[in-house]
């Protein structure tokens, strides 16, 4: 493993010397075994006129009171001109079976369109349960999408119905707009963070920004993150884990930069990044670089500091077969190593949308991750399609 560790660092300098030297790693020389143990379909639509579908997000239920639940996977995904459709699995991940469709309830004459994000609460909060599965995304107003809400629906049933109780926050339109929620608990205080994108800000073409809560109904004052001296930039689709050294490692794409890179920032608590205006890291392997719509994930399998996993939408800089490589990384972030995608796709024409906001999540043992993305069906078309992936140490 220490040598291991060196030879990333010496990579990682590499890269940076000779940045249009592709390199990658094989699955043998990982310290790990990473095992695509099954590949299968959540939705493939009818035909090749079906509506697009993308922002997957899978959870696998751990903290619901009846036991029989426990285990059971939901995904749903955003269903372009259409509301967010639950499919769930009961034989971990090998079929998945329709449940409903989600719909916003709560904001008269909104529709709930975009970035859908699946969340099960780990403790009591106010007057919602643990196991209380939550689903955030983003409602909008008007054919000419002239106003936005960060929405919550809650469901009780594992899944069988949701029903829409908060608004988080509440903003213009397509430029003005709030969007790309993401849901996160600190254990230590209780509170269950928000984080999202925010455009309304006059100062910022769009910065990353969070609010919190002890009871899913009151939230905070809004705080920023990640807000760039560069005032044309775009930070943005935020995600963030938690390792084991107890740090928060942050992702998000930089809208603004050449294709979108996917930056980080590291933090020992859920509200404080530290100067906002600083950009943060380029998170880069062996020579290259992803951008566009990351989502990461860490899991105490793999060693002293676990292994850490990061996701992008396509490859910047050095090649890749596999429409983007997944980078891993053995030492919580500091250097990373490529390896293929489990789910190739294309990233040209036409399917410009294949591979966009993949998701992660890691079962309780944290040996069995779970990654949906929507990779290309039919003539130019997507679906929505699940990897699941054994991790062990060697």
């Amino acid at each position: 493993m220490v040598l291991f560790r060196f030879l990333l660092a010496l990579l990682t300098v590499f890269g940076t010397l000779f940045p249009n030297v592709g390199l990658n790693f094989e699955y043998k020389h990982l310290p790990i075994e990473f095992a695509v143990e099954s590949v299968n379909d959540i939705y493939v639509p009818a035909d090749n006129n079906a509506n697009v579908v993308e922002y997957p997000s899978i959870i696998k239920l751990r903290h619901q009171k009846n036991e029989a639940a426990n285990g059971k996977s939901l995904a749903t995904f955003e269903k372009w001109g259409d509301t967010y459709p639950i499919y769930e699995s009961n034989d971990d991940a090998e079929t998945w079976q329709y449940v409903c469709t989600v719909k916003d309830n709560l904001n008269e004459g909104y529709w709930n369109e975009w970035m859908p994000f699946l969340y099960e609460l780990p403790a009591d909060m106010g007057d919602f349960e643990k196991g209380t599965i939550i689903l955030a995304a983003t409602s909008i107003y008007g054919e000419g999408v002239t106003d936005s809400t960060i929405t919550l629906y809650s469901s009780n049933d594992a899944g069988k119905s949701f029903n829409a109780f908060c608004n988080v926050d509440r903003a213009g339109g397509i430029d003005w707009g709030v969007w790309e929620p993401y849901l996160i608990y600190e254990e230590e205080t209780g509170r269950l963070f928000c984080f999202y994108s925010d455009d309304s800000d006059p100062e910022h073409s769009q910065k990353l920004v969070y609010k919190y809560t002890t009871d899913l109904v009151n939230w905070s004052e809004k705080f920023e993150c990640v807000a760039c001296s560069d005032s044309s930039l775009r930070p943005g689709m935020v995600s963030i884990t938690r390792m084991g050294n107890g740090e928060y490692l942050m992702v998000y794409e930089m809208v603004g930069i050449f294709m979108n890179p996917i930056y980080c920032k590291r933090s020992t608590s859920l509200d404080n990044w530290g100067d906002v205006s600083d950009y943060g890291k380029i998170v880069s392997a062996g020579g290259k670089t992803f951008g566009s719509s990351p989502c990461v994930a860490w899991t105490p399998v793999g060693g002293e500091c676990g292994t850490l996993i990061v996701t992008g939408r396509h490859a910047i800089r050095g090649e890749s077969d596999t429409g983007a490589d997944m980078f891993i990384s053995f030492d919580y972030g500091k250097t990373f190593a490529p390896i293929d995608n489990p789910i190739p796709y294309p990233t040209d024409e036409p399917f410009v949308k294949c591979g966009y906001s993949p998701s992660l999540f890691f079962s309780e043992d944290g040996t069995t991750l779970y990654y949906v993305n929507n990779p290309p069906c039919y003539e130019s078309t997507y679906k929505i399609t699940v990897a699941k992936i054994k991790i062990s140490e060697l």
